[in-house]
């Protein structure tokens, strides 16, 4: 049964990564064709703590973005 439930985990996870890999490779033109609420949507969901200093804009990554964006020094943690 524990085997079972871990194999249906793995499934799920994978189906989930899949999705929001798809997803984040469609962005630019999912953002450019949406409403702007849609948009700010969109902005909120990816970013975190965004500040405009200056002429210019200061912004963190939300997971799993920020482990997308760093996934070459993750790589080299192993060995790759």
């Amino acid at each position: 049964m524990r085997i079972e439930q871990h194999q249906k985990g793995e499934g799920e996870f994978r189906i989930a990564l899949e999705s929001l890999i798809s997803v984040a490779s469609r962005a630019a033109a999912i953002f450019e064709r949406s409403k702007v609420e849609q948009k700010r949507q969109l902005v909120a969901f990816v970013f975190s703590n965004s500040r405009l200093r200056g002429k210019k804009l200061e912004f963190a990554l939300r997971s799993p973005f920020d482990l997308m964006v760093n996934r070459a020094t993750y790589a080299s943690w192993l060995g790759d």
